[in-house]
């Protein structure tokens, strides 16, 4: 079940060449006795310190314990605020974290350093740790041969993103954990994913061999050179301008088309993940040009998550992703960027079609948020937490992967009673064979619509009684990139559903995420954990978090939002902007040069989100330096963008809105002193304009004939429909004989048919936004519903 990355490019190392350095000789022995000999004494007490000062309630995440349960190992990883790290700080191993002077320690020493790079909700990493870190044997080849360190990818995603493109080249595939072997100036020279104990060790043993014998080593130095080549080449890769209009989103669609599941939904024919990054796509490329299959594609998608398995119904929200096609089974992590990306998909597919699924499929991801994820006390309280583990502790004392989340037809009866439990075995299909050996996964059948009246209290019922159950770990670190993702989706959903509640919790949220990791004078920390900001933000964070302010401010009017929006896009260009039109994905580059975050994955890339705020902060502002910064980063990525458009779609949504403005069915009006949202109820459209104080717009009949009048047309194929506009106001502006007929602060103009229409609708309001002292230009928006 460990993940796969598709290999992003097609070269190739010798990999049979580099195995052939490696395993030429014999498998080396270590003494096991005390892998910490020889350790400063002022570290050994700095670490006693730590340990101690973790309290009497401090379980130590290891099975090597002393008499009185004490853990007999503790190494440098129990000073880290990571808890990746903090999982590994009793191993045996000798772990450094990641920094100069783990690398400085390398050189001193000769050695080859061993990373380890992973994250706290890995069920591989988890696995590889039990077999091979917390193992004396191993241990000691480690501490004797390498300089061991460990990286927790979610902490330093450009590091993550480098060492992996590496494993990639080098393997073909890759997964975390990522072991790679590097050169003391921490340039890589062979690389794998999880290996079992008997394969790690004979592979330790061999690299100890290579590194023993001068030949071999010179022959791994060259292969590092080509490698670093390699990676350095495609950072510096420049690609001619291409315009990213309606041809590059086609064809980004017909790619995403092609790999589309029409029987199960999705993008595969075996394990399957949400793709939001897609999803999200595909509905903005429906809402700006009309295609139908876009919007099949991610409905049929949405439904069928929705309905699997990956879909938590008892407690709400969205594991990673599943092992089988049909949604069915789950590999159970739960991590907050899948709830924020996921339930924004479902708000835009309730948006397009009012389906009262989509709305709750997104509540439940929020709702599961304010319960489980949500920081309740500290510095950072009403910020979110970043995960939930994919393991939990079964009877038998050993983690199980989703043993919170399964169920026995026995154990519903006996939970719900026999009537209830009967009912709730038929329609969540717990009687069918179980996918797990500790029982069956909670799912619905797609296409057949449940009576959620009567379900929904027996899924609660289900969820109070699993609280009796050891729950997963939780990663409770604030990632400030994924605390963006889910303000801003919260905010979002407050504004559509509409719900004050959402829109309460993300301003919440942010005023945490400020306190705890932004200071002006440095800028925006990467995460909050163990009571203190760690690390430098990276581009993702600056993105994410300056999207959620713009957010915020739409939903609230709070001008607060976009001031620290303005001051956010200042300092994102400040660190980041490589000078050549691009934005490199964080300061402090890495061993292999700069790192450029360019291509989605599970999350949109940091170009493609530092392109659609800057583009989206355009519109909202009246300095022009942001749209010219965002246009010139658009040049800079078109040309990759399309000739892979499917590998950069967030960059293509993003690259629409500065010309041809947002597609939301709720967005920004008046250079942001506004707001337009459409609604459809029946047979009515609903249109609603909200200004804000000292704006308006001419009404529909201006009582003038040069102001431009407020418009609403309607282009459907059923007939009949009328237009009603509100009453309006009269002024005396002063440049015109007599009084004007306006719109101010908050309207409503309706289209209304004999009958709900049929087939899609596309509408179109035309406005002109007036101050006391400006008219802006006059605006036309496009909407789409189905």
């Amino acid at each position: 079940r460990k993940m796969v990355i598709t290999v992003v490019t097609r070269t190739r190392f010798p990999l049979l060449a580099s195995l052939a350095i490696l395993f030429a000789g014999g498998a080396a022995v270590a003494n096991a006795s005390d892998p910490f000999a020889g350790r400063p004494a002022a570290l050994a007490s700095k670490l006693e310190t730590a340990l101690a000062a973790r309290g009497p309630e401090y379980s130590p995440n290891t099975h090597l314990l002393d008499e009185a349960g004490a853990p007999r190992y503790t190494n440098r990883l129990i000073l880290e605020a990571s808890p990746y790290l903090l999982q590994h700080a009793h191993n045996p191993v000798d772990w450094h974290p990641w920094g100069e002077e783990a690398l400085e320690l390398a050189r001193q020493l000769d050695r080859p350093v061993f990373l380890s790079v992973g994250y706290a909700t890995c069920h591989w990493c988890h696995v590889m740790e039990e077999e091979s870190f917390d193992n004396e044997q191993v241990a000691a080849l480690l501490n004797a041969s390498f300089i061991p360190v460990k990286l927790d990818r979610e902490a330093r995603p450009d590091l993550d993103h480098a060492y992996m493109l590496a494993t990639q080249m080098l393997t073909g595939r890759g997964g975390w954990p990522n072991s790679v072997f590097l050169l003391p100036d921490g340039r890589p020279f062979y690389a794998g994913s999880y290996f079992p104990k008997p394969n790690f060790l004979h592979l330790l043993s061999s690299v100890v061999e290579a590194w023993d014998d001068r030949e071999r080593r010179a022959a791994l130095e060259q292969q590092s050179t080509r490698l670093t080549e390699a990676i350095a080449s495609l950072g510096a890769r420049r690609a001619e301008s291409t315009p990213l209009g309606q041809t590059v989103s086609r064809a980004a669609t017909e790619a995403i088309g092609r790999s589309h599941n029409v029987v199960d939904g999705g993008f595969s024919r075996d394990m399957q993940f949400p793709q939001e990054v897609w999803l999200l796509f595909l509905l903005d490329h429906w809402r700006r040009h009309g295609d139908a299959t876009a919007l099949d594609i991610a409905l049929r998608s949405l439904r069928a998550i929705a309905a699997g398995g990956i879909h938590d119904h008892a407690g709400g929200g969205f594991h990673r992703y599943t092992v089988d096609a049909n949604w069915r089974t789950p590999h159970f992590e739960k991590m907050l960027y899948n709830q924020a990306l996921l339930s924004r998909a479902f708000v835009e597919a309730h948006a397009a079609t009012g389906d009262p699924e989509f709305r709750r499929a997104a509540c439940r991801a929020f709702d599961y948020v304010a319960r489980d994820m949500t920081v309740r006390d500290g510095a950072a309280a009403g910020a979110f937490h970043a995960a939930e583990d994919a393991d939990s502790l079964a009877p038998s004392g050993r983690r199980e992967e989703g043993y919170f989340y399964a169920w026995t037809p026995r154990s519903v009866r006996e939970t719900l009673g026999e009537t209830d439990g009967a009912e709730a075995v038929r329609q969540l299909g717990l009687g069918e064979p179980p996918t797990l050996e500790c029982g069956a996964v909670a799912h619905l059948r797609p296409g057949v619509a449940p009576d959620f009246d009567s379900l929904d209290p027996i899924l609660e019922r289900l969820r109070v009684a699993r609280e009796s159950r050891p729950r997963p770990r939780r990663d409770d670190k604030v990632i400030a990139e994924w605390n963006g993702m889910m303000i801003r989706a919260l905010a979002e959903g407050g504004m559509r559903l509409p719900d004050p509640v959402r829109i309460e919790a993300a301003a919440t949220a942010a005023q945490a995420v400020r306190r705890t990791l932004w200071v002006p004078e440095r800028g925006l920390g990467r995460f909050f954990g163990e009571g203190r900001a760690e690390g430098a933000g990276q581009l993702p964070d600056y993105a994410c978090m300056g999207l959620a302010c713009l957010a915020l401010h739409d939903a609230t009017r709070d001008a607060g939002w976009h001031d620290w929006a303005v001051e956010i896009a200042h300092e994102m260009e400040k660190r980041f902007d490589d000078g050549a039109g691009r934005f490199r994905f964080s300061e402090s580059g890495s061993p292999l040069g700069p790192v450029y975050d360019a291509d989605d994955s599970a999350t949109p890339s940091g170009e493609s989100a530092a392109l659609e705020f800057l583009a989206r902060l355009s519109l909202r502002s009246d300095d022009p330096r942001f749209s010219s910064r965002a246009e010139a980063l658009r040049d800079e990525v078109s040309g990759a963008a399309s000739s892979q458009p499917h590998t950069r779609t967030g960059s293509i949504l993003a690259a629409g809105i500065p010309e041809d403005g947002e597609t939301e069915s709720s967005r920004s009006v008046a250079r942001g002193n506004g707001r337009a949202e459409v609604f459809l109820e029946g047979s009515v459209v609903r249109v609603e304009v909200k200004l804000a104080d000292g704006w308006h717009v001419n009404a529909n009949r201006p009582n003038h004939p040069d102001p431009i009048p407020t418009e609403l047309s309607i282009t459907a194929g059923t007939p009949g429909v009328e237009i009603v506009y509100p009453p309006a106001v009269e002024r005396d502006l002063g440049f015109t004989e007599g009084p004007l007929a306006l719109f101010e602060s908050r309207y409503t103009i309706r289209a209304v048919w004999p009958q709900a229409p049929s087939g899609p609708l596309q509408i179109a309001l035309t406005i002109q936004p007036c101050s006391d002292q400006i008219c802006l230009l006059p605006e036309t928006h496009e909407f789409r519903l189905r």
